[in-house]
């Protein structure tokens, strides 16, 4: 069993835990207030600007050019696309690409931005994919999960 497997298994009561949490069920079963949507949309959006930092230092301390590459297209993908997608969504509630950059970050979602820039800054470029993991796996598995 390789390393991530095993990590996973070890994980499996937590990754169970993430799966059934309220805002998880809500979202997949259309009953997620509106407003816990809107407040998840900003707060992900202020995350995505220091994610994007993150990426590019990434790209920066890639020892290769293919990892130059990899992190510049998680970058490119997500000032330019991922971002535009929160703007749009928000664009519909009535929120606008000011007030959106405008929203007061919320203390877990600092913490958590302010972690991975300190790791990219700090880290080596294995220490920020590490870093970077549980974020893409977690959104992985639960876009599988209500897929299914």
């Amino acid at each position: 069993m390789g390393l991530s497997d095993s990590m996973r298994q070890r994980a499996d009561a937590v990754w169970h835990r993430i799966l059934a949490h309220p805002f998880v069920v809500g979202l997949g079963d259309g009953t997620l207030a509106v407003s816990r949507f809107k407040y998840y949309l900003r707060q992900d959006y202020l995350f995505l600007i220091d994610y994007s930092r993150v990426l590019a230092i990434a790209s920066a301390k890639a020892p290769d050019l293919e990892g130059m590459t990899r992190f510049g297209e998680l970058l490119h993908a997500t000032l330019s696309k991922e971002m535009q997608l929160h703007r749009t969504l928000c664009q519909g509630f009535g929120i606008s690409p000011s007030q959106l950059e405008r929203t007061k970050i919320a203390p877990a979602t600092s913490a958590y931005a302010r972690f991975l820039v300190s790791v990219a800054y700090e880290g080596s470029i294995r220490e920020i994919g590490a870093a970077l993991l549980p974020c893409q796996w977690g959104y992985s598995e639960i876009g599988r999960h209500l897929v299914r």
